[in-house]
C-alpha cells in the first residue's frame, strides 16, 4: 500500500487516500453524520461542559444534527455533510397521544427511558402504527407515497455544496436518505409482517421493495446531479444485523434484497466518483461479502460486541475490501468505561483498522446520553493523537 508523503494534507486530500487504502499522514475523523450524531442529552452534556452557549437543532428521532463548528475543529473532524432539506409539500399531523407522522405515513412517538446507572431520562422516537399492515397489493398502487420532486427537498443545494467545497478543504458528504430500503419497508408494513413477507408474500413484498427503490432513485437522480461532483461519500443506512447475527439470512438477502440494493448503488455511482458507505448495525460478518458484491464501498459502524465483528478478524478478512468506519465500543466502554478504559479502547481499535490504510475513525454509533464529556473528549482526543502514520 502507498504511504502519503506530506505531512500537512487537507481533510479531503487524507480522505481520498483513505478511500483508496493507502495511508495518509493520519486516521480520518468523522462525526456529525448518520449513526455518528450526539442524542440531545449527550450533546447538552458536552456543550455544557466545554462552555458553549447553543441550543441544539434536534431531528424528530431526538438526535442533534449540526454539531457546533468550534467542536468538529476541536476534534478533527474531516467531514462535512451536505443535507437535503425538507419538503415543501408535507405538513406533519399530531395526534392526540402526542405522536406524529412523516410523509411516509409512518406513526411515531416520544418514548422516555430512564438510565438505571444514572438516574438520567432520555428520549427516543418509536414506531408504531405501520401504515401498511393490512395493505394489499391494490393498496400498494394507491397508497399517497412521499413527493421525490418536492422542491424543497432541493432548495439552495446548489449554493451550499459548492461553497462548501471552493471556501473549506473538508470531505464532502451527500446525506440524503437516512433509512434503506429494508428499514423502510419494516417500518411501513411492521417487522414481523414484513419478514413474513419475504417468505411467503413475495410478490407484496417484491412490489413493496421496489415502491421505496423507486422512490429513493428519483431522489438520489435529482440531489446527485447536484451534489455528485463535489462529494467524496454517499450515506445509504439498512440494519441488517442483530447482536447474535444477521436479522435475515445471507441466502435471503441475496434472493429478495440484493438486486434492488445493487441497482441503487449502481445508480448512484453512475452519477457520482464517491464512494458509498452503508450504515448496518450488529452482526453482519456473514453478510459483508454480498453487501461488497452489492457495491458497498464503506462499512459502517463496525459494532465490536456483536457476533464475529472482532475488529481485527474483519480487517484480515476484508480489509482490502471495504473501508471500515467507525468501530469505537458503544455498549460498554463509552458509557460506562474509565477516561484509561476509553484510551485503551481507541488504541485497541486503531490498532486492528488503520494498518494499510481504509479505515476512518467513529464511534460505533451515534453517542447516547450515558456517555460523559470528559469519556467523549479523550476518544477525539486519543484518535487525534494516536491515529498518526508517522
Amino acid at each position: 500500500m502507498e504511504k502519503a508523503t506530506s505531512s500537512k494534507l487537507s481533510p479531503r486530500e487524507r480522505v481520498r487516500l483513505t478511500l483508496k487504502f493507502q495511508e495518509a499522514d493520519r486516521i480520518p475523523i468523522d462525526l456529525d453524520g448518520w449513526a455518528t450524531y450526539f442524542t440531545e442529552g449527550a450533546y447538552r452534556n458536552l456543550i455544557q461542559h466545554l462552555g458553549i452557549d447553543e441550543e441544539p437543532r434536534v431531528n424528530d428521532w431526538f438526535l442533534v444534527s449540526g454539531v457546533n463548528e468550534s467542536i468538529l475543529q476541536r476534534f478533527g473532524v474531516d467531514f462535512r455533510r451536505v443535507a437535503l432539506g425538507a419538503p415543501d409539500g408535507f405538513r406533519s399531523k399530531t395526534y392526540a397521544d402526542g405522536s406524529w407522522d412523516d410523509e411516509w405515513g409512518i406513526r411515531k412517538r416520544k418514548v422516555a427511558h430512564r438510565n438505571p446507572r444514572t438516574g438520567e431520562t432520555a428520549y427516543y422516537a418509536e414506531m408504531i402504527e405501520p401504515p401498511l399492515a393490512g395493505a394489499s397489493i391494490d393498496d400498494l398502487e394507491n397508497y399517497a407515497w412521499p413527493d421525490p420532486g418536492d422542491p424543497g427537498r432541493y432548495r439552495g443545494l446548489a449554493e451550499r455544496v459548492k461553497q462548501l467545497y471552493e471556501a473549506t478543504d473538508y470531505a464532502l458528504v451527500a446525506a440524503a436518505i437516512s433509512e434503506g430500503i429494508f428499514e423502510k419497508a419494516q417500518a411501513l408494513r411492521g417487522m414481523q409482517r414484513f419478514f413474513e413477507d419475504l417468505l411467503i408474500n413475495r410478490e407484496f413484498a417484491a412490489l413493496l421493495i421496489d415502491k421505496i427503490l423507486n422512490i429513493q432513485l428519483a431522489i438520489f437522480d435529482r440531489y446527485l446531479s447536484v451534489v455528485g461532483p463535489y462529494v467524496e461519500m454517499v450515506e445509504t443506512s439498512d440494519d441488517y444485523g442483530m447482536q447474535a447475527g444477521p436479522l435475515i439470512s445471507p441466502q435471503l438477502y441475496r434472493e429478495m434484497l440484493k438486486p434492488a440494493h445493487r441497482r441503487l448503488n449502481s445508480f448512484i455511482k453512475e452519477r457520482t466518483r464517491a464512494k458509498i458507505y452503508l450504515h448496518s448495525c450488529g452482526s453482519i460478518a456473514d453478510m459483508l461479502d454480498d453487501l461488497i458484491d452489492a457495491g458497498v464501498d464503506v462499512i459502517n459502524p463496525v459494532q465490536p460486541r456483536a457476533k464475529d465483528m472482532d475488529s481485527a478478524a474483519l480487517k484480515r478478512r476484508f480489509g482490502t475490501r471495504v473501508v471500515f468506519h467507525g468501530g469505537v465500543d458503544e455498549q460498554y466502554v463509552l458509557p460506562h468505561g474509565s477516561v484509561p478504559e476509553v484510551r485503551e479502547e481507541v488504541t485497541r481499535c486503531i490498532d486492528a483498522f488503520a494498518p494499510g490504510g481504509g479505515y476512518i475513525f467513529a464511534p460505533a454509533h451515534n453517542i447516547q446520553d450515558d456517555v460523559s464529556p470528559e469519556n467523549v473528549i479523550t476518544m477525539f482526543e486519543t484518535a487525534m493523537e494516536v491515529g498518526r502514520y508517522a
